[in-house]
């Protein structure tokens, strides 16, 4: 499979875009001929975003101009808890909540605190790093950062660190403090102060350096977009007016009484709380705006320095977000589809452009694994996550699993989690209430099966969650 890109032409639409000018056109030119050079090892960029689900990925103006029309993109990319920690702390070390134990945000088993007790000891960017490459982390690390009474505490493995310190940060885009490599500085309100755009220039600079040095780099770059309260950088804040939240099947849903508690609960939403939900997402879309600077410098700086054909550059979120679905505002850490799925788009060398995976389920806790086989680092045995690095080669993969899991896992040892399939989606929560969709006839989860469903089928879903909320390791991959 050959990865066509036309080299001048790229880079010369990606200097638009660093401009505001990005098209969605595609670009002329042949593909470039083989080199005869040795293989170099392919750089990363890893660039996580924060709360974005899949639909407002979506209405993204430029994204599909600056990497879907170049990559590989993934429908059906889940993550292993829709919350913020558990699920980096399951990218950083490739393990399931259940084994990782970082199972909330906050509190004892939360953030940062419970991935430093224990994750933190063996992760990707110390195997990468290991394996002969530079590293760096620039964003959000971990909710919680630092928390030791130490704000320059630097973790192993990085060559490179400009942490958020999300502990002393409240307005996260503005006034916040960055950890960068042991120096704490702190950071205003002004245009050029924007976290985004401070993130983008930290990113820009470790890359050319690491060519300069000849040195094949992994960089994790972390923002806090779209994540609430949402604020746009001032060239953006008067843009997109009249988006709205998606008005899917299941928005502001009526009838909720086949749902949980939870969600019958829930108040219908009345006109004053869409309008207050439509602004919100108007703000979160504004947002992802710098993002796609960000991303546009990223890769603008990538064919200035003729690295551009060698680099994978993954973007994607560490979870979803629902946006009035079910009557859900702003809720995560949920077993619905909004919540557990996430954008991912992936391009590179030996990727097709433009092209879709629709039939490979793909976890958060795939990307330690995959990241390792295309660096050539070596990685412990206790991985629960799979490569990937034959999809995106476009080989034919038939041992792939066909199912996976989503959890939440409460202080009290409590379990709520979702079994999802190419079929259906099978939720048992904490408070034994359960749910069944037919995904492929009902994917905006109206109907509950679960009360008029057979029996036998249900206790065959019930016994595969309960083996995959208890897996470990290569039982976890099947």
């Amino acid at each position: 499979m050959v990865f066509e890109r036309a080299r001048p032409g790229i880079a010369g639409v990606l200097i638009l875009a660093v401009a505001g000018c990005g098209g969605g056109g595609s670009v002329a030119g042949p593909a470039p001929a083989p080199s005869a050079a040795p293989l170099r090892r392919p750089n990363i960029v890893f660039l996580l975003t924060d709360d974005l689900d899949v639909r407002t990925s979506d209405m993204m103006p430029r994204l599909p101009a600056l990497i879907g029309q170049h990559g590989l993109t993934f429908t059906r990319a889940y993550v292993t808890q829709s919350l913020c920690a558990p699920s980096r702390a399951s990218i950083l070390t490739g393990q399931y909540p259940h084994n990782h134990r970082v199972l909330d945000n906050t509190g004892p088993d939360g953030g940062f605190p419970a991935f430093r007790r224990g994750p933190e000891a063996s992760t990707l960017p110390m195997w990468v790093r290991a394996a002969g490459y530079r590293t760096a982390l620039v964003g959000k690390y971990m909710n919680g950062y630092p928390s030791l009474n130490r704000p320059d505490y630097i973790p192993q493995g990085w060559d490179q660190w400009n942490a958020q310190l999300t502990e002393l940060t409240q307005d996260r885009y503005v006034n916040y403090f960055l950890n960068e490599n042991g120096t704490v500085n702190a950071y205003g309100h002004s245009e050029e102060e924007y976290e985004t755009d401070v993130l983008t220039r930290r990113a820009t600079t470790f890359i050319e350096k690491a060519v300069n040095d000849n040195k094949p780099f992994f960089l994790y770059l972390a923002t806090d977009a779209p994540h609430l309260p949402a604020i746009s950088a001032p060239r953006h804040a008067t843009l997109l007016k009249g988006t709205q939240a998606p008005r899917v099947p299941s928005f502001n849903q009526s009838n909720v009484n086949d749902k949980p508690a939870f969600v019958r609960n829930a108040d219908p939403l009345q006109p004053k709380d869409i309008k207050r939900l439509d602004m919100v997402e108007t703000d979160r879309l504004r947002t992802m705006l710098a993002v796609e600077d960000m991303l546009a410098s990223v890769l603008s700086v990538l064919a200035a320095n003729q690295v551009l054909d060698n680099t994978y550059v993954i973007f994607t979120s560490d979870n979803g977000l629902m946006l009035g679905e079910h009557r859900l505002v702003t809720t995560k850490n949920v077993a619905y589809e909004e919540a557990i799925r996430v954008p991912l788009i992936v391009m590179g060398p030996g990727i097709s452009a433009a092209t879709r995976d629709d039939d490979h389920a793909v976890l958060n806790i795939d990307f330690a694994p995959t990241l390792a086989e295309l660096t050539g680092a070596t990685t412990p045995p206790n991985l629960d996550g799979r490569s990937f690095a034959r999809l995106l080669r476009g080989e034919s993969v038939t041992d792939w699993r066909n199912d996976l899991v989503s959890e939440s896992i409460s202080y009290t040892g409590g379990v709520s989690a979702v079994l999802r399939s190419a079929n259906y989606a099978y939720t048992e929560l904490e408070s034994n209430e359960k749910e069944l969709y037919d995904m492929r006839n009902d994917p905006y989860q109206i109907v509950n099966l679960y009360r008029r469903a057979d029996p036998t089928v249900l206790q065959t879903l019930s016994a595969r969650l309960a083996q995959l909320v208890n897996c470990r390791a290569a039982s976890c991959r099947n």
